[in-house]
């Protein structure tokens, strides 16, 4: 499915613990894994094994107890707090499962936001901002807050926050879980034309299988550990229309 035969993102012997009381619960247990630009990858498994864990440390939020995790190579945990920031914001876009918003802004505002920590100019940054609500219909949300918007909009927001700086991987965390189907859809229907067409990374968080459609590698976590992996190398042979139907089905069942 790529042309690289170097990964993107490389996770070696990785375990993370944290610390309750005086007891230490292990939260990630030895996960080795391998991305690779261009692939679509869905981490799939219950609530609680450890998803968001790993998506955290991948990211450069939460340092490993041991291992390492790589990004184009560079061992992002070698770099300072502001240099992973910097970092970040260079490889990743980001749609967590709580969205933190920064509240005396609007939503076109929030949005452009990501453009102008990276230092482009204002006024380019809110019509890149205003392009990317438009690809989700929410353009005509752009003057209001988020606290005016419901759960499954404010989502929306956020994949066009992470969207702003094209990228090259998005990582998102059950990126759907507060979408009605038709939003879902939509959803799904754009990480799929970022991955086909323009060759974004992207990895998925979800303890939905009916994602996996989308997939061009599955892994299962379960308590901790990665449980399986699952490279599908005939995804594309499934046409979009048939993808969204399933899902539209599988979200309504």
């Amino acid at each position: 499915m790529t042309n690289s035969k170097h990964p993107i993102i490389s996770v070696e012997g990785l375990y993370k613990t944290f610390k309750v009381a005086k007891e230490e619960i292990p939260a990630l247990i030895d996960i080795n894994l391998q991305i690779f630009p261009g692939e679509f990858v869905v981490i799939l498994g219950p609530s609680g094994c450890g998803k968001s864990t790993l998506l955290n440390t991948i990211i450069g939020l939460e340092k490993p107890n041991a291992g390492h995790v790589k990004i184009h190579g560079h061992n992002i945990y070698n770099l300072d707090e502001d240099g992973k920031t910097v970092f970040r914001q260079k490889n990743f876009g980001v749609v967590h499962q709580q969205s933190n918003w920064i509240k005396s802004l609007n939503v076109l505002e929030n949005v452009a936001f990501s453009l102008n920590a990276v230092g482009h100019k204002h006024n380019y940054s809110l019509q890149m901002a205003k392009n990317s609500l438009s690809m989700f219909a929410m353009e005509g949300f752009a003057k209001h807050k988020l606290t005016e918007l419901s759960g499954g909009q404010q989502t929306k927001v956020a994949v066009c926050r992470a969207l702003i700086t094209h990228p090259p991987i998005i990582m998102a965390d059950e990126p759907t879980g507060n979408l009605d189907t038709a939003s879902a859809v939509s959803v799904m229907s754009q990480f799929e034309v970022l991955n086909r067409v323009y060759k974004t990374t992207i990895v998925m968080i979800t303890h939905n299988p009916i994602y996996t459609e989308y997939a061009t590698k599955v892994i299962n976590m379960m308590d901790g550990q990665i449980s399986s992996q699952d490279v599908k190398d005939l995804i594309y042979e499934t046409s979009v229309d048939h993808k969204v139907h399933n899902l539209a089905k599988g979200l309504v069942s």
